[in-house]
C-alpha cells in the first residue's frame, strides 16, 4: 500500500472518530444548552413574577403616597382652624384679663371705700352711745326737775 492511501485510511479513521466525539459533543453541549434554556426559562418566569409584585408594590406606595399628601393638607387645613381658634381665644382671654383687672381694681376700691365706711359706722356708733347717754341722763334730769 501507499503512503497515499495509508495517510488517507489514517485520516479518515481519524476523523471517524473526530466526528464521532463531535457528536457526542454536539449532543453534550446540546443538552447543556437545553438545561441552560430552562434555568433561564425559570429565571424569566422568576423575574416576570418579581416584575408584577414590583408593579403592584409601586402602585400600592403610590396610593399610599397619595393618601399621605391628602392628610397632609388636611393637618395643615387642621392647623390653620387651630391657629385661627388660638388667635380668637387668645384675644377673648385677653379681654376677659382685662376686664378681671378692671373689676379687681374696683373690687379694692370698693374694699377701701368699704373699710372707710366701716370705720364711720364705728365712729358714728360711738356718737350714737353718746347721744343715748345724754338722753337718758336728760331724761333722768328732766324726772327730777318735774318731779
Amino acid at each position: 500500500m501507499d503512503i497515499q492511501g495509508i495517510a488517507e485510511a489514517v485520516r479518515d479513521a481519524i476523523m471517524g472518530e473526530l466526528r464521532e466525539e463531535f457528536k457526542e459533543f454536539r449532543a453534550e453541549v446540546g443538552g447543556q444548552l437545553e438545561g441552560f434554556k430552562l434555568a433561564i426559562d425559570a429565571m424569566n418566569s422568576a423575574i416576570n413574577s418579581i416584575n408584577k409584585r414590583l408593579d403592584s408594590i409601586e402602585s400600592r406606595l403610590s396610593n399610599v403616597e397619595s393618601d399621605v399628601r391628602n392628610l397632609n393638607l388636611r393637618i395643615d387645613e387642621t392647623n390653620k382652624r387651630i391657629d385661627a381658634v388660638r388667635e380668637e381665644l387668645t384675644a377673648r382671654i385677653d379681654e376677659t384679663n382685662k376686664r378681671i383687672d378692671h373689676l379687681s381694681a374696683r373690687l379694692e376700691e370698693n374694699t377701701r371705700e368699704l373699710g372707710r365706711l366701716k370705720v364711720e359706722i364705728v365712729e358714728l356708733k360711738a356718737k350714737q352711745e353718746i347721744i343715748d347717754d345724754i338722753i337718758r341722763r336728760l331724761g333722768k334730769l328732766e324726772e327730777r326737775v318735774f318731779a
